[in-house]
């Protein structure tokens, strides 16, 4: 009796520690998704998603169409309505990290894992907070993984049942974003060199699950197909260029932060952790599914001068786990120091990111010293462009614009979504058009009003550029008086304006 009572009381008290962790980072992302305006991939993924495309230029469908099913259901056009179904993943994602993690070693290892994954800023904001495909992916593939530890866990011969349930999440992970590919390839893996996984080969469950999964595929391959199979070769052509020391040594800090660097080295910790024998079967699947992305893109940043940090981080993703089993089995005081040190990066991120968010739109940090922003106050590309349509709608020149033109995917999703995409939105040089190009404004004639939004001192150079442009369409094209948009109450942004007619 007296160990029942400890286990209950044990569970009680780990059910109550997911709870808070889960109630301070749901409060954390809701204050970010309130305070941070829209930013330019989230604009773009809400002005393109509208069209409820099979797929899409960049990436697979899920995340394109979650803000705009979102506010067809709720009939509200709102950022936090866009950012709910983002919200509602990112918590769901941090309890099937904690669930992950008490697979592996108890309630423990899963308090430690939910505790890094909320804490990590590239989890805490990108896959809880904004509208892009690494939310629907964290979220699906943290289930797929869970249902895998589970069945790696069990013996030799799992229910079929949980097979097609990793299947099915896995379909949505590869709804969500290319990365998830790796999965599958990280269980043929694992059946290759470990005994329980080569028993798999014989049963059907396994290849059952992995056909319900690859129907995920299925929106990209149809309308690839359709399309030249142009979002195969956009990806491929984004990496390359050379060897780059100072690429992956800045793609190494990035990633240092996004997960804290105290986060960083426990992942290592982990992953070499997996290694010691005895191997547990679901412990060593977990970190090959965790070593391909970390492995293959950290590759791809030392042979590139065009990578992003981010894309690396699924597999960092599913390294916590394996981190929260080394800090489970830390002594009291090494464990303590731990959390003091994981307390103080946060803290020395947090603010300093927090500070940058409020800055963008009151201008906080400068403003006390002067009204006119220095060169090195670059945060127009997060301002809050809602100012747009009425500085339109105030001079008459909304009312009888037909459509609306940007130079480019960044400037069309920002304009777009701005103005509350009421009117098409065409661009102008189709080589930077995204999906944009696949959308009924692409053809669209009358007249056009070609914006863009930049700093002050840079508005009669973009109006010029604006208007060679325009002219390529219309010779009679001009220049109209700029959008001023104010930042804490100082003129901040204009945005240029040029009229011209599209026949």
């Amino acid at each position: 009796m007296a160990g029942a009572d400890t286990q209950i009381t044990g569970g009680a008290t780990a059910g109550r520690g997911l709870l808070i962790i889960l109630a301070l980072s749901f409060a954390l992302k809701l204050v970010l998704a309130t305070i941070t305006p829209i930013g330019i991939d989230e604009a773009y993924g809400i002005a393109v998603g509208r069209s409820l495309s099979l797929s899409f230029f960049d990436h697979p469908p899920l995340s394109f169409w979650a803000p705009g099913i979102a506010a067809r259901l709720t009939g509200i056009e709102h950022p936090l309505v866009y950012r709910a179904p983002f919200l509602i993943a990112g918590l769901a994602t941090t309890w099937a990290m904690y669930a992950i993690g008490v697979r592996l070693g108890g309630a423990r290892v899963g308090l430690w894992t939910a505790c890094l994954y909320a804490i990590a800023p590239f989890f805490a904001i990108s896959t809880g907070v904004l509208i892009v495909p690494d939310g629907p992916l964290a979220l699906f593939s943290a289930l797929t993984v869970l249902s895998l530890v589970r069945i790696a866990g069990h013996g030799d011969r799992a229910p079929m049942a949980w097979w097609l349930l990793a299947g099915l999440t896995l379909a949505l992970a590869l709804m969500s974003k290319y990365q998830a590919a790796w999965i599958p390839v990280a269980v043929l893996g694992f059946m290759l060199v470990n005994p329980r996984g080569r028993r798999w080969f014989a049963q059907a469950a396994p290849w059952l699950g992995v056909l319900v999964g690859l129907l995920g595929l299925l929106p990209v391959l149809i309308w690839n197909l359709q399309h030249g199979w142009i979002s195969f070769t956009f990806h491929g052509s984004r990496a390359g260029g050379g060897m780059s020391a100072d690429n992956i040594l800045r793609m190494l800090v990035f990633q240092a932060i996004f997960l804290l660097p105290t986060g960083l080295l426990a992942a290592l910790a982990g992953i070499r952790l997996a290694f010691r024998r005895p191997v547990r079967p679901e412990v060593l699947l977990l970190a090959i599914i965790a070593l391909g992305p970390v492995l293959i893109f950290n590759a791809i940043y030392l042979t590139s001068r065009g990578s992003f940090a981010h894309w690396a981080m699924p597999g960092w993703q599913f390294a916590l786990p394996l981190a929260g089993m080394w800090l489970a089995g830390l002594g009291e005081a090494t464990a303590r120091r731990f959390r003091n040190w994981a307390g103080g990066f946060a803290i020395a991120i947090w603010l300093p990111l927090l500070l940058l968010v409020i800055h963008a739109q009151t201008g906080l940090l400068t403003r006390p010293f002067t009204n006119e922003a220095p060169d090195w106050d670059r945060t127009e590309e997060v301002f809050n462009l809602g100012g747009l349509r009425p500085g339109l709608e105030a001079r008459g020149l909304w009312q009888v614009a037909d459509l609306l033109m940007a130079a480019d995917w960044v400037n069309g999703g920002l304009v777009d979504t701005a103005t509350g995409a009421v009117l098409p939105m065409r661009i102008a040089d189709l080589r930077s058009a995204h999906h944009f190009v696949f959308m009924a404004g692409a053809a669209a004639t009358g007249t056009a009003l070609l914006l863009e939004p930049s700093r002050l001192k840079l508005a009669d150079q973009t109006a010029a550029r604006l208007l060679g442009m325009a002219q390529a369409y219309d010779a009679n094209a001009e220049i109209l008086p700029p959008v001023i948009l104010n930042r804490g109450g100082v003129p901040y942004v204009a945005v240029a304006v040029v009229r011209l007619k599209l026949r």
